[in-house]
């Protein structure tokens, strides 16, 4: 299966002020496309939180896997966000595990979470890049979801 790597752009908004809807934009860099992935409201935070290096007091359900995987010596590989399927993406989150790897079903919004945590990459199936993507210019003129936040 070909697959590309790609950039997490940000989190944004698109709507109007009354019912915003927070995507994710995940960008190819060898093109100048990229494939939005709308998430809920709750993974939009902490997709964002995580991209700007904020910790929270208390360690979210994000830090404790990332715990967890850490003390079993295992950890995350990389995510590869393989399929759509009426509206909704279907991701895998692969982690090493000793001398192999193991897939393990994931929603894309926690595996880039994860991915974000960890520094480790994302990959999306290339035809379903190829299906979903668009010209960036696209995506112009749409907040960052941090100005919400302010």
């Amino acid at each position: 299966m070909d697959t590309i790597i790609t950039t997490i752009k940000g989190v944004y908004v698109v709507g109007n002020p009354k019912q915003i809807s927070p995507v994710v934009l995940l960008a190819d860099d060898d093109s100048d496309r990229i494939m939005p992935i709308f998430v809920g409201h709750a993974e939009a935070m902490s997709i964002h939180f995580a991209l700007q290096s904020e910790v929270a007091p208390r360690p979210m359900t994000h830090d404790l896997i990332i715990s967890m995987l850490k003390e079993l010596g295992s950890g995350v590989d990389h995510v590869l966000i393989d399929d759509l399927d009426e509206g909704t993406f279907y991701a895998r989150l692969v982690i090493s595990v000793h001398d192999s790897s193991k897939e393990l079903d994931a929603r894309p919004s926690d595996c880039i979470v994860l991915a974000v945590k960890t520094g480790s990459p994302v990959y999306v199936r290339k035809d379903l890049f190829d299906q979903i993507a668009v010209d960036s210019d696209e995506f112009e003129g749409i907040d960052n979801i941090s100005e919400y936040l302010s």
